[in-house]
């Protein structure tokens, strides 16, 4: 396993300043505006690295399905791709593109409940590229959590999945070397589309079939970061009566960064959030007790008041009435 971790890092290593220097030469950059937090312009082409990074090594390795993951991540990549170089799809389109990349994977693969995992597939995506808003904050939660899930897989004997994600951990580590900030070169749609396809896909094939009842609100839970961004998100637009899709500036990482924090440490409470979800998930598959589910609530609760105190959720507007005698 370690091997491939260090094949997955090494080919990142190297793909990834190859990637800078095309994106500097066709002038493939990440321009700022009023979603973008960088001052300067940014090569935008790094999830390309992470791609073939990906898939070099897990050929090289001969993982097994991987025709589907191929299939489903090559989809998800070309509709980074558009959107990223092409001026941008809409909404609809770019959700398109993702329906079908995990149509593609579920059909090329096993499932015990194709909606569920279709719905789990498709919300990874996009919460991962919901929090793809501040330098190698997204890298570093994959990261996390795909160590957490090489814990899981390995420990329950799924030993070809733990091997991908050994490659998946190499290829976020060494991308973060150049994502960290100050980054010099972003994931763009194309690698936070990628980061996430590709978790999900190797949890569907591992403990989310296994178990579905079960492990996906641990799974939620490793990935809590970003779906408590996302959840707040849309309760956010829908107080406000605009579309869920619209973008604004109370993501997780504006709330913390209006605070004073600065890049580095906003990015490090992520991963620090992520490490002790991920630590609890792994300790309740440990103990693996129904019961153990209770404390999902009370962390949901907790992390919505503290969501709602740095103000990631908008105040409800509170009308008092008078009546005049």
């Amino acid at each position: 396993m370690g091997e491939q971790l260090l094949v997955g890092l090494g080919l990142t290593l190297v793909l990834t300043p190859a990637l800078i220097f095309v994106s500097v030469l066709l002038k493939l950059y990440e321009h700022p505006n009023e979603r973008r937090i960088n001052s300067t312009p940014v090569p935008t082409a790094g999830g390309l690295g992470l791609y073939v990074a990906f898939f070099i090594a897990a050929f090289w390795y001969r993982h097994p399905n991987l025709p589907a993951y191929l299939t489903g991540a090559t989809i998800t990549v070309l509709t980074g791709l558009f959107d990223d170089y092409r001026g941008g799809l809409s909404a609809g389109r770019k959700f398109l593109g993702q329906i079908a990349a995990v149509i593609a994977f579920l059909a090329l693969s096993s499932s015990s409940n194709y909606l569920i995992a279709a719905v789990f597939m498709v919300s990874v995506i996009n919460i991962t590229n919901f929090i793809d808003g501040l330098d190698g904050q997204a890298t570093g939660i994959i990261l996390i959590a795909a160590v957490a899930l090489f814990i899981w897989t390995y420990t329950f004997g799924y030993s070809d999945i733990a091997g991908l994600l050994m490659i998946l951990t190499g290829a976020c580590l060494g991308f973060l070397a150049f994502n960290f900030h100050p980054a010099k070169i972003f994931l763009g749609d194309t690698g936070a589309m990628f980061l996430g396809f590709t978790f999900a896909a190797l949890a569907h094939d591992s403990v989310l079939s296994a178990d579905m009842a079960y492990n996906l609100p641990l799974l939620v839970l490793i990935l809590s970061v970003p779906t408590l961004d996302t959840f707040c998100a849309i309760v956010r637009r829908v107080q406000k009566g605009v579309p869920v899709y619209q973008a604004d500036r109370q993501h997780f990482h504006h709330c913390l960064l209006e605070l004073g924090l600065g890049q580095r440490q906003v990015a490090l409470i992520a991963y620090l959030m992520t490490l002790t979800t991920s630590t609890l998930a792994l300790f309740l598959v440990r103990f693996r007790n129904w019961n153990l589910l209770l404390v999902l609530p009370v962390v949901a609760l907790v992390s919505l008041y503290g969501a709602r105190r740095i103000g990631m959720i908008n105040h409800l507007p509170v009308k008092s009435e008078r009546r005049v005698l």
